[in-house]
């Protein structure tokens, strides 16, 4: 069976992509002076003893990377050599840049290219997901049409390097470019990924449908819980502040330090009121999006929270709403859950809070045994706690930004008066059944 310790390589530091040594808990104030693996260059270490004692860890990696490099040298020599015919040009970075899939010559070039992109975005480093970023644009370049599918990946990445404006306009492109089916992807003369600004608080609608991608559906609602929880820390932020007698511009500094998103810069300047209606509209959105992602593919969510078996797996192909698709867009996407703080404890805390609500239901749902299809009082709750975890976020958001004692977090005092409720009903019940049965031995 899989363990934790399988998907380690999903499981880098949490927060920002930073300049870092390995070996030190924190980022380095001094990046610029750390020294840089010259094998893979993906690695940067404080001191020489720092690089040698990390090296029995480092050293697969490394050669891994320098193989993949190698090949992709020979590769991308074979492409500007190669040898004339009606099907091979004499040099394809010159003659055919938007179609190199199409020419048989090229792919050897293009698989070698990803072989070394793909164990880049594995090591997690800030040096090795830029430059897979990198490559796997510029294959979207060479090949526009993008026949690998390295669109799935590129919306992530951005994500993992908080290029958050770019993913949004990247997922806008490719949802919108080709709406009736007449794009022509071999024409180089027409628009290419050429949105740039759109705004990431409109209604997400254009995205969602019944032949959504997984991929980009999963990359948006990131990108959404991300800017939820800038605006819990801002939230958060401002409470505390308002206690203290700090000068405006310690304060100002003190919020830029708290957000992670480049696009939060915007939510700073908004005025308490406004920054509730933003959190609404977001949190909205969310519900949105996690709506379609459930119709898309109800295996995703459930396995988010126990990635490990999906991690492991590696199906050969997929179809729409399987586990093999799922197990794909988790091993594209679980870096950028883990690396953005804070999301998933978002989504943890909305389905315990489904939990916690759901727990009065489940002795009669038990009586259900077609309902319960064999499974134990826990294994339902889980079930039905991931099933509702949409309609209680905004408990969850509504929690993030408390900073009173935990039993009287919102979520916990609505909890309380559901209980309250219960009881009443379970009570007025208990004595209509007394009544009725009152009534009945009289009337005999």
């Amino acid at each position: 069976m899989p363990s934790e310790a399988d998907i380690i390589q999903y499981k880098g530091p949490v927060g920002c992509l930073r300049h870092r040594c390995p070996l030190c808990p924190s980022p380095s104030a001094t990046s610029s002076r750390l020294l840089r693996c010259a094998g893979c260059r993906a690695f940067r270490y404080c001191s020489r003893e720092h690089q040698v004692a990390h090296r029995p860890q480092h050293k697969s990696d490394c050669t891994k990377i320098k193989s993949a490099r190698a090949k992709l040298d020979r590769e991308d020599r074979k492409v500007r050599n190669a040898t004339v015919d009606f099907m091979t040009p004499a040099n394809a970075f010159e003659t055919h840049v938007g179609h190199f899939w199409g020419l048989l010559n090229t792919r050897d070039y293009m698989r070698a290219r990803f072989g070394l992109a793909r164990p880049l975005f594995v090591l997690g480093t800030l040096d090795s997901v830029s430059e897979g970023l990198e490559h796997v644009r510029d294959m979207l370049r060479l090949c526009r049409s993008d026949n690998m599918g390295l669109r799935d990946i590129v919306p992530f990445t951005m994500l993992r390097l908080d290029l958050d404006q770019e993913a949004y306009d990247f997922i806008k492109w490719w949802v919108t470019c080709d709406p009736d089916g007449t794009y022509n992807w071999g024409d180089m003369t027409l628009p290419y990924l050429n949105i740039h600004g759109a705004d990431v608080l409109e209604d997400p609608s254009f995205l969602l449908g019944e032949y959504s991608s997984l991929n980009f559906t999963i990359a948006l609602l990131i990108l959404k819980l991300k800017l939820l929880v800038d605006i819990r820390n801002l939230k958060i932020t401002r409470k505390v502040l308002a206690q203290s007698r700090l000068p405006f511009e310690l304060r100002a500094q003190i919020e830029q330090d708290v957000v992670r998103s480049p696009l939060s810069a915007k939510l700073r300047k908004e005025p308490h009121a406004s920054l509730i209606r933003t959190e609404m509209k977001l949190l909205n959105h969310v519900r949105q999006i996690g709506a379609c992602i459930v119709e898309i593919n109800d295996h995703f969510i459930f396995n988010l929270f126990e990635p490990v078996e999906v991690l492991c797996y590696n199906p050969e192909s997929y179809s729409r709403g399987s586990i093999e698709e799922t197990a794909l867009t988790m091993q594209n996407s679980y870096a950028t859950w883990w690396e953005t703080e804070g999301v998933l404890d978002l989504l943890k805390d909305a389905r315990a809070c489904a939990a916690r609500d759901s727990e009065l239901e489940i002795e009669d749902w038990m009586k259900d045994e077609k309902a319960r299809k064999g499974r134990t009082a826990t294994e339902f709750l889980a079930d039905m706690s991931v099933n509702r975890i949409w309609g209680y976020l905004d408990y969850a958001v509504e929690n993030a930004s408390y900073l009173g004692p935990w039993s009287e977090r919102p979520s916990e005092r609505r909890a309380k008066e559901s209980e309250e409720i219960w009881e009443r009903i379970m009570a007025e019940e208990a004595k209509f059944d007394d009544q009725a049965s009152t009534d009945e031995e009289i009337s005999i």
